[in-house]
């Protein structure tokens, strides 16, 4: 099953990409498609659901990947290394984070996607923050985040040096 979905990862991850653009009629037709029960609304609730599990499905096979192990004793691309640590803690910071915001912006008088784009933008730039300095570089919130201890950073290999010779003992 494991190879099956690291095999789909990429076009299960560009399906859902299209399902959710299917979604656009509904959503700037005029009323609420995720409250209504019209067969429009109806349709694009459906897209939505299968968009979100194919993006489930995609997330779980790219991070599955092979070169995964050697990502996590060090190597890989720093970038995927760093949010592989922090899948956990952004999480879980995420709801609070992303209902914040849109309690502030759902009431402005602009469109849907400009209001989509601010909520997106600034929850995650928050996330991100808040992770950095607030759970990442503290043992206490490190462990409530459900984090392993912070890794010691590795002193530096010296290069071999020849030893002298001890003098002669008399």
């Amino acid at each position: 099953m494991r190879e099956v979905t690291r095999r789909a990862a990429v076009p299960v991850g560009v399906l859902g990409l299209v399902l959710f653009a299917g979604t656009a009629p509904g959503c700037v037709a005029g009323g609420d498609p995720f409250t209504a029960r019209t067969p429009s609304a109806l349709g694009t609730q459906a897209l939505f659901g299968a968009a979100g599990w194919c993006w489930t499905v995609a997330v779980l096979g790219l991070l599955d990947r092979p070169g995964r192990a050697r990502a996590e004793r060090g190597g890989g691309v720093t970038a995927l290394r760093y949010l592989a640590l922090a899948a956990l803690p952004l999480y879980v910071l995420h709801q609070p984070v992303v209902v914040a915001f849109a309690y502030g912006v759902v009431g402005w008088p602009a469109p849907i996607a400009v209001k989509y784009t601010v909520i997106v933008t600034a929850s995650l730039a928050v996330i991100l923050l808040v992770y950095e300095y607030g759970v990442r570089r503290n043992p206490v919130t490190r462990f409530l985040s459900g984090m392993r201890p912070g890794l010691r950073s590795r002193p530096a290999r010296e290069p071999s040096r020849p030893v002298p010779p001890l003098p002669p003992s008399s």
